[in-house]
């Protein structure tokens, strides 16, 4: 089981918990040049696991497992100001992102060889904005959090 947090040092920790609840670090990553304001989900269903985190240098950060250490695996950019909150949907094909600029967007995963024709580098997914919901909030929008049960988002200022 993993755990991962974040830190107004600009860096993620990630924790790994044995069986008998002891926490011991297992990587610390340095890919964000401002701070970090928010929790970062662990998608552990996904293979590779994921690890995203959101910052005040208005970027999303994408983490894989790579030879027993943690990598950047890819920088989503797109907000004009602070991303204050991250989530995965159920699969882990989908990334809600959220921000000071009063946006949520919305992020998919494209395989190599997708159907849809979206370049990849390598056998590396890419992830491209699929959706940018504007104009429904009038302040910052701190939170987004997907309901596993139907789909829906929600979102909160």
């Amino acid at each position: 089981t993993l755990l991962a947090t974040c830190s107004r040092d600009k860096s993620v920790w990630v924790w790994e918990v044995d069986e008998e609840e002891e926490y011991e670090c297992v990587s610390v990553l340095n890919s964000h040049t401002h701070d970090l304001p928010g929790p970062c989900p662990v998608h552990s269903s996904a293979f590779p696991q994921l690890l995203a985190s959101a910052s005040y240098d208005d970027t999303v950060k994408l983490y894989h497992e790579e030879e027993d250490d943690w990598v950047c695996c890819a920088t989503l950019e797109g907000h004009e100001s602070t991303v204050w909150s991250v989530a995965f949907d159920c699969s882990g094909e989908r990334l809600a992102s959220c921000s000071d600029d009063k946006t949520v967007r919305i992020w998919r995963r494209y395989k190599p060889g997708n159907e849809e024709g979206v370049a990849c580098t390598g056998t590396d997914p890419t992830w491209k904005c699929v959706c940018n919901l504007s104009g429904y909030h009038t302040r910052t929008i701190y939170d987004v959090a997907w309901c596993h049960l139907t789909g829906a988002l929600a979102t909160a200022c």
